[in-house]
């Protein structure tokens, strides 16, 4: 964690810390014996997280569900042992049992669902003669820094941008709609999660067929506009205030027609990020706490991850 963190979540965890403090330091008042520093009781997590509601995220995978990135092979699962053998309508056992359990396989790309890009995504390894090649192209997701990917969110509203686009096209998020922001909610500080919330995941991540709105008719049929996406610009000038983490609503971080600009220009410096997230209407502009784990898998370029939010609950 970063000590410029303000939010109250943050300032929560620090004042536990002093009060665990105090507690050991404080002479005691009362005749008996004082009590061993291991005696000091902390509060109880329970207690702790009483002030905040945690908010889901992310969106369900199923092979219901467009978790996919267009025309790329879908999701699957499949029963591997149930409680008891189960046969199919023809009498044959497709289901076995090897014990008195319940378990499922998958087959999954690393890019599903809500997930996490990391610099290797689109920064090749140095040495590679690859374009775009550097040090962050071996920044996998297993070695990534858990503490970069949470932090106080900057939620910046963008809904305004969702289907203002031409067919298989996005819109852009640009940096005068970032400092625009900024007028409003004071300058986005190091440390900080950027959220771009659009609403777009919340609108088309719908069961199948309805759901192919969400990325195959916008990339391979090309019949349905993109989703907000921001520039370049945007992502070195969040780069220099400090940004190491993103999240977007949307289903890449970058447009419809190429993403491989607005990939390179933040991955290059190291910076990761959360796509096809939803529910972000639920945060406030600031004062959340956001986070997300991925899965912890050998040399990966992302991850299906789950992402949370603190959000200060509205006192009566």
């Amino acid at each position: 964690m970063m000590p410029m963190f303000r939010s109250s979540l943050w300032m929560t965890l620090c004042g536990v810390a002093l009060i665990a403090g105090c507690a050991r330091r404080e002479p005691t008042a009362s005749p008996e014996p004082a009590q061993p520093a291991s005696a000091a009781v902390a509060p109880s997590p329970a207690a702790l997280f009483s002030d905040y509601e945690v908010v889901d995220l992310s969106v369900l995978v199923s092979e219901t569900m467009p978790a996919h990135w267009g025309a790329n092979p879908p999701f699957q699962r499949w029963t591997y042992n149930w409680f008891a053998p189960v046969k199919n309508p023809y009498g044959v056992v497709h289901i076995p049992s090897q014990g008195p359990y319940y378990g499922q396989r998958y087959l999954i790309d690393e890019h599903t669902g809500t997930q996490t890009d990391f610099p290797a995504h689109f920064i090749p390894p140095p040495g590679s003669g690859l374009p775009y090649a550097g040090p962050m192209g071996v920044l996998t997701g297993d070695k990534y820094p858990l503490a970069q990917m949470m932090g106080p969110a900057a939620v910046i509203d963008v809904t305004a941008q969702v289907d203002r686009a031409e067919n298989g096209k996005s819109s852009a998020i640009t940096l005068t709609l970032i400092q625009d922001w900024e007028k409003r909610h004071g300058e986005i500080r190091p440390g900080e999660v950027v959220l771009f919330y659009s609403g777009y995941t919340d609108k088309y991540y719908k069961p199948l067929p309805e759901g192919l709105r969400l990325t195959y008719h916008v990339l391979v049929t090309k019949t349905a506009p993109g989703w907000p996406a921001p520039t370049p610009e945007v992502m070195e000038y969040l780069h220099q205030r400090g940004v190491r983490h993103l999240g977007t609503d949307a289903p890449s971080m970058g447009p419809a027609e190429g993403g491989q600009a607005v990939h390179v220009a933040g991955l290059r410096h190291g910076m990761s990020w959360e796509e096809m997230l939803t529910g972000l209407g639920r945060l406030p502009a600031r004062g959340a706490f956001y986070l997300a784990l991925p899965l912890k898998v050998a040399d990966q370029s992302g991850s299906p991850s789950r992402a949370i939010a603190f959000v200060p609950k509205k006192r009566p």
